[in-house]
């Protein structure tokens, strides 16, 4: 099952990705940091938010480095970001893999939405991914190593 974690703005995409994933728990990013502990650690994640100029919501990076961080990630198996974007992309993904890097882990998927996509074309494309682990930080490599990942 995917653990969706998605900002205010992009509720209706969540969920409508939901749907086309089959049984989903989704989580509104900022309701996701006030009961942390509630989540779990986390087989399949998937993060979608709005690009903020050419970043991502502050919430969302808090997510990332405050909840994300303190998990055991050795179960995950599978992680996508989505990033709907209403103008230029900017670097909204690749603060994503930074981010996720830093805790251990990094999207084996990652798409920016500029329009109206297939979101069941979609759902496949992130349905047909295993988890690819972040590479060449030190501290990635230490947490892989306590923990058992193999790279």
């Amino acid at each position: 099952m995917f653990t969706i974690v998605y900002t205010k703005q992009c509720a209706e995409l969540a969920k409508s990705l939901a749907v086309e994933l089959g049984e989903c728990d989704l989580w509104e990013v900022d309701q996701a940091l006030r009961a942390s502990e509630e989540l779990g650690n986390f087989e399949k994640l998937g993060l979608v938010f709005h690009n903020e100029g050419k970043s991502l919501p502050v919430s969302m990076q808090d997510f990332i480095r405050g909840v994300l961080g303190n998990c055991d990630l050795k179960e995950m198996e599978y992680m996508f970001s989505i990033c709907k974007c209403s103008g230029p992309v900017g670097h909204a993904l690749k603060i994503v893999e930074k981010l996720c890097a830093k805790v251990g882990c990094a999207p084996s998927f990652s798409l920016v939405l500029q329009g109206n996509e297939d979101l069941k074309m979609v759902a496949q494309r992130i349905e047909s991914g295993e988890i690819l682990l972040a590479k060449g930080s030190l501290g990635t490599s230490l947490y892989m190593l306590m923990h058992g990942i193999r790279g």
